[in-house]
Formats: C-alpha cells, sequence, structure tokens
C-alpha cells in the first residue's frame, strides 16, 4: 500500500476487503487493535503510562480471543451450497454492491465492484454517505450509487448483482416498491434503460431481470 493515501479509516477498510480481499480474520484483529490504540491515548491523557506497541498487540490479541470463545457456536451441517461468484460471460461485466451500517455514527458505507468475464478488477469505489438510513434504504441507495458509478466510469454491458431480495423484486415490479424506495426503485429504472445491455440478479436463484440488450 506504498503511496497510496486514504480520506479516513473506513476508506482503508473497503481497499482491504475489496482490492486486497483481507479475510475476516485480520480485519477482526486490526478493528481491535485500533479500538486498543484509542484507549490507551485516552489513558494517557488521564496521566496513565503508555503502552508499547508489543503491548497493545497483545492486549488486542487476547480481546479478540476471548470475544471469539464467548461467541463461538458450533459449525452446523448446511444442505444448500454457499453461493460463489460467477463471471459473466464477455463482453459483459459484473457488478457486485455491499453497504454496511454505521448506527452510531449515522451514515452509510458503500462498497461497488466491477469484474470482468476473467475475474479482473475493471474498477471500484468505496464512499461512505452521512444519511442515518435503515437497511431497505440503505440498500437501494447503495444500488443507485452502483449505477451510477457503472455508468461513469463507462461500461456499457452491466450484470449488476444483488443479495437483496426485496430491491430485487421491486425493480422487477413483482411487488409494489416499499415506499421508503419508491422514487431510488423509479431512478434506477430510469438509469438502467440508458445501459446498451443490463441484467440484474439475485444471488438466491432466480431469472435475471433484463432491462436493456442490444
Amino acid at each position: 500500500m506504498c503511496g497510496i493515501r486514504f480520506h479516513d479509516f473506513v476508506d482503508w477498510l473497503w481497499y482491504l476487503i475489496y482490492m486486497q480481499y483481507v479475510g475476516n480474520d485480520i480485519l477482526e484483529l486490526i478493528i481491535t487493535i485500533i479500538w486498543c490504540m484509542w484507549y490507551n491515548r485516552n489513558k494517557v491523557r488521564v496521566g496513565q503510562p503508555r503502552q508499547t506497541s508489543n503491548e497493545i498487540l497483545h492486549k488486542a490479541r487476547g480481546l479478540l480471543c476471548k470475544f471469539q470463545l464467548a461467541h463461538y457456536h458450533p459449525p452446523q451441517h448446511r444442505d444448500a451450497m454457499v453461493p460463489r461468484w460467477i463471471p459473466p460471460s464477455p463482453p459483459w461485466n459484473k457488478i457486485n454492491v455491499d453497504v454496511t451500517i454505521f448506527d452510531q455514527l449515522n451514515f452509510v458505507g458503500v462498497g461497488v465492484l466491477i469484474r470482468d468475464h476473467e475475474g479482473s478488477v475493471v474498477a471500484a469505489m468505496s464512499k461512505h454517505l452521512p444519511l442515518p438510513l435503515g437497511l431497505l434504504e440503505a440498500e437501494g441507495k447503495a444500488m443507485d450509487e452502483a449505477v451510477t458509478f457503472a455508468w461513469d466510469i463507462g461500461v456499457r454491458d452491466v450484470v449488476f448483482e444483488t443479495d437483496s431480495q426485496i430491491g430485487f423484486n421491486a425493480l422487477s415490479r413483482t411487488i409494489t416498491p416499499p415506499i421508503a424506495i419508491a422514487n431510488l426503485i423509479d431512478g434506477i429504472h430510469h438509469k438502467l434503460h440508458s445501459f446498451r445491455a443490463a441484467l440484474l440478479q439475485s444471488r438466491t436463484p432466480s431469472e435475471p431481470l433484463v432491462f436493456s440488450t442490444y
């Protein structure tokens, strides 16, 4: 990551997740270390001794271990296969969207990853929106951001893959869009019809929704 500068801590996390593919175990340790550094700084401000980097790392590992043990659940057998990422056919690009809600900070983090038929990253975007949104609204806003981003970078043959079944059904008009996202759904519909070819896929088994074709 030499030479790369980040606007804030959230942007750095998105970079680790979407560009470096850092696993959850490392991410959990990083976040715990950051918390321990913040806690140590506050202790120093009130006259407590400053901890060394090794002491902070040791404390973070200990806290994380205790948390994992307290929340451990034995794995359960599942018959259904976990959905895996399937590349699109050329010349399509597949766009995956993720959203994280930070309730206490009143903002939403949006991540967008665009990959081609070989699985190579074409473009990626992360941003945080200072909006206190619920899950459904946040998912709708994230999809809107993804559609705008894809258009802005110039990809025109696109497959948008979503985990939101409500959002997928609303865009396919199989349900009446909830009032909280009705305007967003209308706006996304309008934008998708501008692409040369656009599909929307749900990660649950269903037929893709065609918005525009050659």
